[in-house]
């Protein structure tokens, strides 16, 4: 019994000895093969092998074996593994590249072609032996073993995006769109997965030579097959990516046509165009639908938007004569004429009137378009607060600054759950900012500091630090008080007298956030006149000078959308939003600047500091 227990004990003993050498060895052998020592470590994997030949064992004594150039050895292993393993097809692209690499080429393409022969018709192993391929950079071959597939195939998997996707990583745009194409040619429903694979090769940043050849590409598939719309709607998707509206616009209008639609798809192209800034082209596309007659049910709605866009597109400008003003509100008088004054264009007798008080000076025609509006019938409580807040605005802008507090404070009341009715304290509050009365201008921005809308706690937040800094010593209120004052009178629209009077609060300020300040409206009425390069100037002084400032976040945005739109250079735009995300990730910004980075870089946003 003694001597038993003895050599169980002794059994026992040498077991764990042997478990604890191989772990030993395994340890050696993946540190020396971390450290690319690869003659040290294959003695052990030859070793490990032997008593345990696992998937990962053998993948790194694989590699230290040709590492060290000793192909025969090497050749070997990969026909054991075959012999283990015979339904393992990646084994015959192991023993292709060995060959590659011992410069033994028609033994290498005999075993990749031998991988492709045993293909069986099963799609798993199909789209496997080919994303092996693709990993080995053997492109031909995985095109062969898709298209096998495809041949194999009987439910109807076309394997085209996998053949698509190859053809675009030897390069071979023509043929990779061409793929796409034809997925389109058996189903239209494959249309998303088209624009999801060709977006990198259409968008803002694509290569210009690859999205010619997938544009003539398109026309090729739009002619071959006309009675199919479905590639006439993918050609128009493209040139929007492109911002092409204009050649987009002629694709949209013969697609109207051919499908008579009524000019929706117009509608909708316009209302991308107007987004974008693209005035022109939306101002045609609305034309286009007006021309159908006022008998057609988009009728109202283009006649409407077409005035708003030659609106916007005259103050974007910036260079506009008191002429041109006069002439958009004899349009804008006859457009309401026309559709006459009610609930529905609301939003047309909001930009009259806006036109009139704060372009044209016409306070008393502007306060009754907006009492007008303001009290139509049956009109959704949002709309009505919008329209008593353009009122206020317009009170403001004409010097009756109580009547406009105090139809801010009625919306304020009225929509009190609502973030319009935070929108309108905030407004109410700058009043008392304007007029002087610091003290309770504060109190009520800090109210406001747990607003529901992020961007009026911001601004709240924002003015209440330019007043504190700038009202601790009594004796020393001018510089605030003549900017207070500078800043009713830009939102007046008396630019020739806020850039007097910020000249002089400048020189004046002795608080940073005063100086910031004054930089920001100075960038901001370089806009408004559209000088977009002065407006870069001054934001750029911005986040030069006071980088741990409140506003270098809000200058890099600004520079970042004036770079993405007028400017045009989508590289120094997604570089301003780079640095937004990594300089100031808690800034209100932070995520549109993120979403745009991504979009224009073609990567994900790096991770902040």
């Amino acid at each position: 019994m003694n001597r038993l227990l003895l050599v169980l004990i002794f059994s026992l003993g040498l077991a764990n000895c042997a478990i604890a050498q191989t772990a030993t060895d395994e340890e050696l052998a993946q540190q020396y093969y971390i450290d690319k020592q690869y003659d040290k470590a294959v003695a052990y994997y030859e070793k490990i092998y032997a008593k345990r030949p696992s998937n990962m064992v053998y993948h790194n004594y694989l590699d230290c074996l040709v590492q060290t150039k000793d192909f025969k050895t090497a050749e070997k292993l990969v026909k054991k593994q075959m012999r283990q393993d015979q339904s393992n097809l990646g084994l015959w692209i192991d023993l292709g590249n060995t060959y590659t690499v011992a410069g033994d080429d028609k033994n290498a393409a005999d075993s990749y072609e031998k991988a492709i022969h045993n293909l069986p018709n099963d799609r798993g192993q199909v789209l496997a032996l080919g994303q092996l391929f693709i990993d080995n950079k053997k492109y031909d071959y995985a095109l062969e073993a898709y298209k096998k597939g495809k041949n194999m195939e009987k439910n109807g998997y076309t394997y085209l995006f996998e053949i698509g996707a190859v053809y675009k990583l030897q390069g071979n745009i023509e043929a990779m769109v061409d793929s796409y194409l034809d997925a389109l040619v058996i189903s239209e429903s494959y249309i998303q997965s088209v624009q999801d694979n060709l977006q990198m090769n259409v968008g803002e940043n694509a290569d210009p030579a690859q999205s010619a050849v997938i544009r003539k590409e398109l026309l090729k598939y739009v002619q071959k097959y006309s009675d199919n719309d479905v590639f006439s709607e993918l050609l128009i998707w493209m040139l929007i990516q492109q911002k092409n509206y204009t050649d987009a616009l002629v694709q949209v209008k013969a697609l109207d046509k051919r499908k008579h639609e009524g000019g929706q798809r117009l509608m909708d192209l316009a209302s991308t165009c107007i987004n974008n800034e693209a005035y022109d082209p939306a101002i045609q596309a609305y034309q286009y639908v007006i021309d159908m007659g006022a008998k057609n049910f988009n009728y109202p709605i283009a006649r409407q938007e077409q005035l708003k866009a030659m609106y916007r597109k005259l103050l974007a400008g910036g260079n506009y004569t008191h002429e041109q003003l006069v002439d958009i509100q004899t349009k804008f008088k006859q457009g309401l004429d026309e559709l006459t004054h009610y609930a529905a264009t609301v939003s047309l007798m909001t930009d009259l009137a806006h036109l009139d008080a704060f372009y044209l000076r016409d306070d008393s025609d502007a306060i009754a378009l907006m009492n007008e509006a303001a009290n139509f019938p049956g009109m959704a409580s949002i709309t009505r607060a919008r329209c008593k807040m353009e009122l206020a605005d317009i009170l403001l802008a004409s010097g009756q600054i109580w009547d406009a507090s105090l139809t801010y404070s009625q919306v304020e009341t009225e929509m009190k759950h609502e973030p319009i009715g935070d929108e309108a304290k905030l407004k109410n509050a700058t009043i008392y900012y304007y007029t002087g009365n610091f003290k309770w201008a504060k109190s009520e921005l800090d109210i406001l500091k747990g607003a529901t809308s992020k961007l009026t706690a911001n601004d709240a937040m924002a003015l209440s630090l330019l007043i504190s800094d700038n009202t601790d010593d009594s004796t020393h209120l001018q510089p605030i008080e003549l900017f207070a004052h500078a800043q009713l009178l830009d939102f007046q629209n008396y630019e020739d007298s806020v850039a007097i009077l910020i000249d002089s609060v400048y020189k004046l300020s002795n608080t940073r956030t005063l100086k910031e300040e004054i930089l920001m409206m100075k960038a901001h009425m370089a806009e408004k006149q559209g000088k977009p390069d002065v407006a870069l100037q001054f934001y750029q002084q911005e986040v030069k000078e006071y980088p741990d400032g409140m506003l270098p976040d809000r200058a890099l945005y600004n520079m970042a959308q004036l770079e993405d739109g007028k400017l045009n250079d989508l590289n120094k735009a997604a570089d301003y939003y780079k640095q937004i995300i990594l300089n100031y990730p808690g800034s209100l910004f932070i995520e549109q600047a993120r979403e745009r980075y991504r979009h224009l870089s073609k990567d994900d946003a790096p991770p902040v500091n």
